[in-house]
């Protein structure tokens, strides 16, 4: 299961309120690795770090400037 942005904050905040990998891992539907990871990441960067940003799209004259 794919988690948005808010799922990703709610998973965060569980944690950090001492549920445990394996409930958070029922409740979501995330594999237990998977979770830890996201925390590992959400703590060394901080958590604007899950937020899904837009694809750039550049131009094919744009590139062909860059080069």
């Amino acid at each position: 299961m794919k988690l948005n942005y808010e799922d990703k904050v709610q998973i965060y905040e569980l944690r950090k309120q001492g549920q445990s990998f394996k409930q958070l891992s029922k409740r979501f539907g995330v594999d237990v690795s998977g979770l830890k990871y996201m925390m590992k990441f959400i703590d060394r960067y901080g958590i604007d770090i899950v937020k899904k940003g837009l694809n750039r799209y550049y131009s094919s004259e744009l590139k062909q400037q860059t080069n």
